[in-house]
């Protein structure tokens, strides 16, 4: 951060020498007019002729370096800010997302179901990972969602399926978005200006002050008028802010809750009422913005108006011909504190964003403990490698932080859907699975889940040796898929340890494949399975496909598969999972029910193809409630109430 605030002081030093150019290539070009007409010889105006060229060049240049700076500063302060974000919004996932089962995926996804299954599950099993669909109908706090269907164990009525509170995903996504992009408003349009008009300012009163005391007085006051009275006035006017940040974060949530619950909201007959809530917050909404507008208005304009009595001021009161210049050197300066006016009119909305990130942002500390903290050998998943738990945010500012250096590539991280960067000749290691074998062995792993009354997992032992195939059965909700979590390091491990990762190597590099939480973005085949990776072909990309059993989408790679996959059948969504997991396979490859959706033939051809694109030196881990499958595996594990049994 040290070094973005460089960078916001070098661009207000670029925009003062950009405002001070200004205001000399004003008062030369004045004063050489006003020599002019005394028909001197030309040389006496060679100089001033020299000078408002200079000047001209100077400003152009410092204007375009100055925005160049000033928005390269703001944009990386947007990345660490949006990172942060979503880093929290992960840390916090137990409060995001209903109930408190393994499938809540990372914060920003929660199915959109009608029961949640003790907690199990997320809306019935339609869960959402990484930055996934958001639940049209969740409250974000565990309690019932519209139309009276239960959430994570029951909880009171939401009545119709608008939900509220500060874990809503519609309130989540205004921060994430809205109110982030207000920080630049504030760094923008009212931090950069305001240091400058000061800077500008002080210097302009003082070099008109040592030309005419009187002039420098009314120039004073003029900037005092325009640059503080009125900005404090449409500040004190405009109270609005704080509920314009509230009901934008509300309308937002109802578009969600719109778009992504229609075919609950219609099934419980709940659609007309949630559209007429819907238009009423877009009514009041836009009756506050108004009132904004109207209050930021008046100011400006008020602002507007001063420079240029400001100036008539100066002319009258100065004499001789440095009247004139005196007079067009405060016109000038005095336009540089009117966008003041308008940015203290916003103040309060823009104050009240930026206390909503700052809320946001805080519960990463109190949240990124209970996330990703499963150890690996001595370093741990989630760790640092001297032991200590690696913060979400301090993963996400790393990946999100390479940006500046190359394109942006998807770090698969254990599902968790987090975005890295990399370019040619980076640092960054490269975003590709392992490719030797390694084996895992877990000791005494227990896994409870924030809020959860007992442990999804508690005192497991499982060894699993490089090229081993492993079928997990047991009845639903028995801790199947928090097993797999566990193995990859994307569940909260509590006691216990996941051995076998080599050092240096993140989590995913070393187990991943098909979760229940996967998510299918909207996008093409081929994005979808590269997911922003580079060095894979056409005929990798084919090849991929055809193991998975989804061979008709290899000639249709551009093709694009909607939201969460919505053009494809629950079989074909499941495949292009399977795809994107075999296309790269770590060392140790989880499948959660990756033949979910298909007929017992189709699924059998399936699952033997998988098997063998898998390799001999690969462990493979399947959870599967089909019996006709368990032949294929060398060993079985039953989960049986979050504990392990041999079968």
């Amino acid at each position: 951060m040290k070094a973005i605030w460089v960078r916001l002081v070098f661009a207000g030093l670029l925009a003062v020498l950009t405002e001070a150019a200004g205001v000399g290539l004003v008062g030369t070009a004045t004063w050489m007019i006003v020599r002019a007409a005394e028909r001197p010889p030309l040389s006496a105006l060679a100089v001033a002729i020299a000078a408002v060229r200079a000047f001209a060049l100077l400003k152009g240049g410092t204007r375009y370096a100055e925005r160049l700076a000033s928005h390269d500063a703001v944009l990386r302060v947007l990345a660490d800010l949006r990172a942060r974000a979503f880093a929290a919004l992960a840390a916090r996932g137990d409060t995001v997302a209903n109930g408190a089962g393994p499938s809540n995926g990372t914060g920003l996804s929660n199915g959109a179901g009608l029961s949640n299954g003790g907690g199990a599950a997320n809306g019935g099993g339609i869960a959402n990972g990484g930055v996934g669909n958001g639940a049209g109908l969740s409250n974000g706090g565990g309690s019932a969602n519209g139309g009276g269907s239960a959430n994570g164990g029951g909880g009171a009525n939401d009545g119709g399926g608008v939900g509220g509170g500060v874990g809503a995903h519609g309130d989540s996504l205004s921060r994430v978005v809205s109110d982030v992009d207000a920080v630049q408003d504030l760094l923008l349009r009212a931090v950069l200006p305001a240091g400058v008009a000061a800077v500008v300012g002080v210097a302009a009163v003082a070099g008109v002050g040592a030309a005419d005391l009187r002039a420098g007085v009314v120039l004073a006051g003029g900037l005092l008028i325009a640059g503080l009275l009125l900005p404090l006035l449409g500040n004190a006017l405009n109270r609005s802010g704080p509920a314009i940040a509230r009901a934008r974060g509300d309308l937002t949530q109802s578009t969600v809750d719109l778009t992504q619950g229609a075919a609950e909201l219609v099934a419980f007959g709940a659609m007309p009422g949630a559209l007429a809530g819907a238009a009423a917050r877009g009514r009041r909404l836009a009756r506050l913005e108004a009132r904004a507008a109207a209050v930021s208005g008046l100011v400006t304009g008020a602002a507007a108006l001063v420079p240029a009595g400001t100036a008539v001021a100066v002319g009258v009161l100065a004499h001789g011909p440095a009247a004139p210049v005196l007079a067009l050197v405060a016109l000038t300066v005095g336009e540089v504190v009117v966008p003041l006016a308008t940015a203290a009119a916003r103040h309060g909305e823009v104050r009240a964003a930026v206390a909503r990130v700052r809320e946001l942002i805080g519960t990463a500390h109190d949240g990124t403990a209970r996330v990703g903290t499963a150890r690996v050998g001595t370093a741990g998943v989630g760790t640092a490698r001297d032991g200590s738990v690696r913060p979400v945010a301090a993963r996400v500012r790393e990946l999100v932080g390479t940006a500046r250096r190359g394109e942006v590539r998807a770090a698969v991280t254990g599902g968790r859907g987090l975005v890295g960067t990399a370019g040619p000749g980076a640092d960054e290691p490269e975003l590709r699975s392992l490719p030797g074998p390694v084996s895992v062995r877990l000791r005494g792993v227990t896994v409870r889940y924030p809020h959860g009354a007992r442990p999804a997992l508690e005192g497991v032992d499982l060894d699993l040796p490089a090229g081993r195939r492993v079928a997990v059965v047991g009845a639903s909700g028995a801790g199947k898929s928090t097993l797999l979590d566990a193995i990859a390091g994307r569940a909260p491990v509590v006691a216990g340890v996941v051995e076998g990762r080599p050092a240096g190597a993140e989590p995913w590099q070393v187990a991943g494949g098909v979760f229940a939480d996967a998510h299918v973005f909207h996008a093409s085949v081929r994005e979808n399975l590269t997911l922003g990776r580079e060095g894979f072909g056409d005929e990798d990309l084919r090849g991929a496909l055809a193991a998975a059993g989804l061979p008709e989408y290899g000639g249709r790679l551009d093709e694009l598969v909607g939201e969460d996959g919505a053009r494809l059948s629950g079989g074909q969504r499941q495949r292009l999972l399977l795809a994107r997991a075999l296309l790269d396979p770590p060392p140790v490859l989880l499948l959660d029910e990756p033949t979910e959706g298909l007929d017992p033939a189709a699924a059998d051809a399936v699952l033997a193809t998988a098997l063998r694109a898998a390799g001999e030196g690969r462990t493979v881990v399947v959870v599967t409630h089909r019996q006709a499958d368990l032949d294929r595996f060398d060993q079985v594990v039953r989960v049986d109430d979050g504990r392990l049994a041999a079968s």
